[in-house]
């Protein structure tokens, strides 16, 4: 089948990390190397022209790294596309599945990595340098690269929360917080140098909610540690979950997107089809009827919800047309224009871990 690549209009830069990336990246979370339609998905997404791909050690317990590590190598062989025109990306901090029974395993030989987060009996976090080099070790081998375009230190605030959680007074907290942050960064730095990863920054679910909230993450306070590598930021947004442009970022008023791009930052965003709600997770995607009944969901659900989220967008972003108008684009797609018009946003991460879901995101582009 013929692939449709994705138009120029569809591509622009990525802070100081890349002059031109495309502006949907390929969203790692639940693809894995043992799955054939998780593979053929994430080759066409790049045979299209999908130059981002964003990926995590913990996300399917490392396979996603593999699965996009092998079909990389496969596409750039083949000559469907150039590795200088990709940007990957991958994250540490959890500690989960065979990473938290590595960390068990260094703790009963008496070689723990320091400043473990016991957050919860099934995920641990940690951002210490020696806990980060052996991550990065392990990601460059499950991706078999020399080099890894951006590492994020993934959703750090875990830590606030814990400590929240245990009564610390929330000053302390934050002191020791960005006292870790500036140890986890003066060790990227040093990976820069040395030629491991191209930059650096922070995935964080809590750059977006108020500043006085006792796990936010002040993107100011990092920016202040940070070093020159430091060049991405990824955060939650979509129609729903609306914080990253609101002005409850600092004291005097400015959005987490203000403060990035006032930096130069690169900014990702994730979970734009996917929000929680007060209702519970709700879906930014119009499947198709045969995806729908794979997925075990009635299209009669998805359509019933798609009226009130596209007037939502109509009056949220005002760009989707109106809820009873004929329908021109998905409301995913809809839901894409919407978000990376959005002043301040460069890449959507998109979960397209099956072939029709690429098609749909790029058909936001047509």
């Amino acid at each position: 089948m013929t692939v449709r690549r994705l138009a120029a209009s569809a591509y622009a830069p990525l802070g100081r990390v890349h002059p031109r990336v495309s502006r949907v990246g390929f969203g790692g979370y639940r693809v894995d190397d043992r799955s054939d339609v998780h593979r053929e998905a994430l080759r066409e997404a790049l045979v299209a022209g999908v130059s981002l791909v964003d990926t995590s050690t913990n996300y399917a317990d490392g396979h996603s790294e593999i699965l996009v590590g092998e079909v990389v190598r496969d596409v750039v062989a083949r000559g469907a596309a150039r590795r200088e025109d990709l940007v990957l990306v991958t994250k540490a901090g959890y500690v989960q599945g065979s990473n938290q029974r590595e960390a068990q395993r260094r703790a009963r030989a008496g070689t723990p990595w320091s400043e473990m987060t016991t957050y919860a009996p099934d995920c641990w976090h940690c951002i210490s340098p020696d806990f980060l080099r052996d991550q990065l070790t392990a990601s460059l081998g499950r991706l078999a690269m020399p080099k890894v375009d951006v590492f994020l230190l993934h959703n750090p605030e875990y830590f606030l929360t814990d400590a929240a959680h245990r009564g610390v007074p929330r000053d302390d907290a934050r002191e020791a917080f960005y006292d870790r942050l500036a140890r986890a960064f003066r060790h990227l730095e040093a990976e820069t140098a040395a030629g491991r990863i191209g930059a650096y920054g922070v995935s964080s679910n809590t750059f977006v909610v108020p500043h006085d909230k006792d796990d936010a993450v002040s993107l100011e306070r990092v920016l202040a540690s940070a070093g020159p590598g430091f060049a991405v930021v990824q955060l939650p947004f979509n129609p729903l979950e609306i914080g990253a442009k609101e002005a409850v970022h600092t004291a005097d008023g400015r959005s987490v997107l203000d403060v990035a791009k006032s930096a130069g930052l690169g900014v990702l965003v994730n979970r734009p089809l996917n929000a929680f709600s007060g209702r519970g997770l709700v879906r930014f995607a119009a499947l198709q009827p045969d995806v729908l009944r794979e997925l075990g969901h009635a299209a009669e659900w998805d359509a019933e919800r798609m009226k009130p989220l596209m007037s939502y967008l109509d009056a949220e972003f005002g760009s989707a047309p109106n809820a009873g108008a004929t329908h021109d684009a998905t409301l995913a797609q809809r839901t894409l224009r919407a978000l990376l018009a959005t002043p301040g946003v460069d890449v959507a991460l998109v979960g397209m871990r099956r072939p029709a879901y690429v098609r749909d995101v790029l058909g936001a582009f047509a």
